[in-house]
């Protein structure tokens, strides 16, 4: 798809920040054009990688340019969230991709071990989204729903 090509779907782009680093991560999501970073982390801190506390993370963001929003409490996977605050959680975010090409950031950098894969992105795309994942090394994949064998 070319920069002026619209998607077919609205899209919303995961990333995990593993154990990189904020600058790392940045290049990541300027490839992509994001420009609001959406932290579905339950809790928002790490001692391993003390850029993406919470305060550090936002700090970080607004600095970069990029918009933060923390919305663990109802789109977290630790522990899962409630039924009502899962379908909240999406309508606000939703709402918030609609004036921003946003990104699902978790701790965990391999989608497929991450909610962004098992709960986030099913449910994004059971509602017309594509749901498109940001690898360790910048590139992206499109989400693909596993087959139940």
């Amino acid at each position: 798809m070319t920069e002026t090509q619209q998607p077919v779907h609205p899209q919303i782009w995961t990333i995990g920040h593993g154990a990189s680093d904020f600058d790392t991560l940045v290049a990541s999501l300027a490839k992509h054009h994001i420009q609001t970073i959406v932290d579905v982390r339950s809790a928002p801190y790490s001692k391993h990688a003390p850029d993406f506390t919470r305060e550090a993370l936002q700090q970080a963001a607004a600095t970069a340019g990029l918009g933060y929003r923390w919305m663990g409490r109802k789109l977290g996977g630790k522990p899962p969230a409630s039924e009502a605050d899962l379908v909240s959680g999406v309508e606000e975010l939703i709402g918030l991709s609609a004036t921003s090409r946003v990104v699902l950031l978790c701790a965990e950098a391999d989608p497929a071990h991450c909610h962004r894969d098992s709960t986030l992105a099913p449910t994004l795309a059971e509602r017309g989204y594509d749901v498109i994942h940001i690898l360790d090394d910048g590139d992206a994949m499109p989400h693909q729903d596993h087959l139940a064998i």
